[in-house]
Formats: C-alpha cells, structure tokens, sequence
C-alpha cells in the first residue's frame, strides 16, 4: 500500500531528507555497534553498509513510499504543467 505523498512547496525535499536522515542513522547505528563489538574499521564500514542497507528494506518502508509517491505527485504536476504550455505554444496567435 502506498504513502500519501506529503504536500506542500517542501513535499519532495521533506521526504528525501527524512528517509536519507533515517539511513544515515541506521548507517551509524550499525557502524558504532560494529565498532564497540571489535570490528576494525574497513571492516565496520563494509558490513555496517550491508547491515543498514538490509534494514531499511524493512524499517524505512513509510519514509522510502512517502518519497516515491512525493516524487511521482510532482512529476504529474510538470508533465501536467508541460502539457498546459504546449497547448498554449500550439494555439495559433489571436490578431
């Protein structure tokens, strides 16, 4: 099921930098308790990257469909906005 997109001028930025936030956050949670269980660090970084990648999949499911649906609500608008403006250019000029 999907997400109402958010509203508003900030709909697609608010919902990109909440579910980015939230990845870094996972990243760095996964990270540190990687680092505090003995992990050197390229090592910490490759699995914490593995680690927080799989759980987005399933924690981070509202944030990423708020996103997508964020994304596909502003691209109707400009297709609907481009579709606007070439019937206007196709009009021939009122003399």
């Amino acid at each position: 099921m999907t997400e109402a997109p958010l509203r508003g001028p900030w709909g697609v930025g608010k919902a990109f930098a909440v579910y980015t936030g939230l990845r870094a956050v996972l990243f760095l949670g996964s990270f540190g308790l990687l680092l505090v269980a003995g992990a050197n660090g390229l090592a910490a970084v490759f699995f914490a990257l593995v680690v927080s990648s799989v759980l987005s999949i399933f924690l981070l499911r509202t944030p990423r469909n708020q996103l997508g649906a964020a994304l596909a609500e502003r691209n109707k608008r400009k297709r609907a906005d481009a579709q606007r403006l070439r019937s206007l250019l196709d009009e021939p000029p009122a003399l």
